[in-house]
């Protein structure tokens, strides 16, 4: 990654990606950061069986990382982790200008505060552990739809629609 500044700037090659991935349409990746080895082993498993091409991180210092090469459209990840929790993660994920990935927040923690922290940090939706798988695979085919529907906004030049990876200044 380049440095400019305190902000630290996208590698080129991940944004020459990301404008082909979004001229073709979303591709079916997933990044799973949890500290948790069932829960990933599991929501993997669950992913894997229905086509999606996972990658995992046991933190968010660990997804950033991974960030720095690769990109996903939908990332899920856990709150309580060591190291980086996903809270801070989504935070700087945000604050990086990385605006076109879906972050999907999931959690035992189901306080209203809970969600109101969550959603301020960036995440685009929350849920808690104890949902159905069924839930799981409606909210990530949400995030595809919304996903679509942003970049859609955005080639056509809607004013208020959120930046894509090729307009990160």
């Amino acid at each position: 990654m380049q440095h400019s500044g305190a902000r630290q700037d996208i590698d080129g090659s991940i944004v020459a990606k990301r404008i082909v991935t979004i001229a073709q349409g979303s591709e079916a990746r997933i990044l799973v950061v949890d500290d948790d080895a069932f829960t990933v082993a599991r929501i993997s498993d669950l992913l894997q069986s229905r086509g999606f091409d996972v990658r995992q991180a046991s933190d968010g210092a660990q997804a950033l990382k991974l960030l720095e090469h690769e990109w996903f459209p939908v990332i899920i990840t856990d709150w309580q982790m060591p190291v980086m929790n996903g809270l801070e993660f989504t935070r700087r994920l945000r604050a990086k200008g990385i605006l076109d990935t879906y972050v999907i927040m999931l959690t035992a923690l189901e306080s209203g505060s809970d969600y109101e922290s969550g959603y301020e940090a960036g995440v685009d939706d929350y849920l808690t552990k104890r949902l159905p798988d069924i839930e799981l695979f409606s909210r990530i085919h949400t995030a595809y739809r919304t996903l679509n529907l942003r970049r859609s906004l955005t080639t056509r030049g809607v004013r208020g629609s959120r930046k894509i990876a090729g307009s990160i200044s």
